[in-house]
């Protein structure tokens, strides 16, 4: 059985929306659509060209995306450190950049799963999508799964997110993107007008041990609600994460003269259980991580369940400085083609 929401699928390949970056061909240069090459040292990468926009997909952290950007520029944060490294060919903990679905949530405490979270996953390619599956958890009971499809008219990327109890007992938990971006640009959250939370947003907060999200009287110095958006600049020494119950399906992300809105559906009648939100940011330092999050969902054996996103990015006339310029974008941004 597959638990999924009826028409969340149906729009996750062959939207056309927006007014994405061109992906014309480059001059008389002829770009193959999926090209399997070596990247940043890891073997078997699988990269998806749209013109002058691409992604690239390793198997061999995850199955998760490394790049997504035109022209050579990254709106995916990469760490040197890391690159080549795998979990069977590393005896070092090491940390990856770019994006990854996991489990939640994440206030529950949930037990590590090295061999979902960046292990190899097997891959495979039609022209302009893949698909990548991880190893069976045994100690979680579950595979997980992710179908990327890339826009060969627009570079948009559509990406299935799928979560198979493969085990004897039921499970329960969240499917969680973590999205990480280069630091020092601005998100953008749309806040929902009936919220659960006084302020309409909350922060995460550590009191007697016990971590829980204030939505009562969060505050940051990087935050501004401006005309019932959060405007967040994701830079600065202090470790900061907040979320939302934003009902509007998206969260942008801002940096230099580019904006990633990373669409998802919103379920109002959603068990959302870590905290109450739906959507999360967490900055420090040098990155920014976009965090949809689906409901909590209770499986069977054999049952699955899938959350679909889709990526879109826009090219900007002028870099964005301010939170207001920041909030100023909104308007170019459609709502979700997954509704409400």
């Amino acid at each position: 059985m597959i638990r999924k929401f009826a028409g969340c699928l149906a729009v996750v390949i062959g939207w056309s929306m927006l007014t994405p970056v061109s992906a014309e061909e480059s001059g008389s240069e002829i770009i193959r659509p999926l090209e399997i090459k070596t990247y940043r040292g890891w073997q078997e990468s699988l990269i998806l060209n749209a013109g002058r926009i691409k992604a690239v997909v390793v198997p061999a952290v995850g199955g998760r995306i490394v790049f997504y950007g035109f022209n050579g520029e990254n709106m995916l944060f990469e760490n040197p450190a890391s690159f080549g490294k795998t979990l069977a060919g590393t005896s070092e903990d090491f940390w990856m950049g770019g994006y990854q679905c996991d489990l939640g949530p994440e206030l529950r405490g949930i037990p590590a799963h090295p061999g979902l979270w960046k292990g190899q996953h097997e891959w495979a390619a039609r022209r302009n999508a893949v698909k990548v599956t991880s190893p069976l958890d045994a100690a979680l009971g579950v595979r997980m799964e992710k179908e990327i499809f890339i826009a060969p008219d627009n570079g948009d990327l559509g990406i299935t997110q799928r979560l198979s109890n493969e085990g004897g007992k039921e499970i329960s938990f969240c499917l969680w993107d973590r999205t990480l971006c280069v630091g020092g640009g601005f998100a953008l959250i749309p806040l929902n007008k009936k919220s659960r939370f006084k302020a309409g947003w909350s922060l995460y907060t550590t009191v007697d041990g016990k971590d829980s999200y204030d939505g009562d009287k969060p505050a940051s110095p990087n935050v501004q609600v401006l005309g019932g958006v959060l405007v967040a600049k994701a830079d600065g020494p202090v470790a900061t994460k907040l979320g939302a119950d934003s009902d509007a399906g998206w969260i942008a992300y801002v940096k230099g003269t580019l904006m990633l809105v990373k669409y998802f559906p919103y379920f109002p009648k959603g068990n959302y259980t870590d905290g109450g939100n739906s959507v999360e940011l967490y900055f420090y330092n040098k990155v920014a991580e976009l965090e949809p999050l689906s409901p909590e969902v209770t499986l069977k054996p054999t049952e699955r369940y899938d959350f679909p996103e889709k990526w879109t990015l826009v090219e900007l006339g002028d870099e964005i400085s301010t939170h207001q310029q920041a909030r100023e974008l909104v308007k170019r941004i459609p709502p979700s083609p997954f509704g409400r």
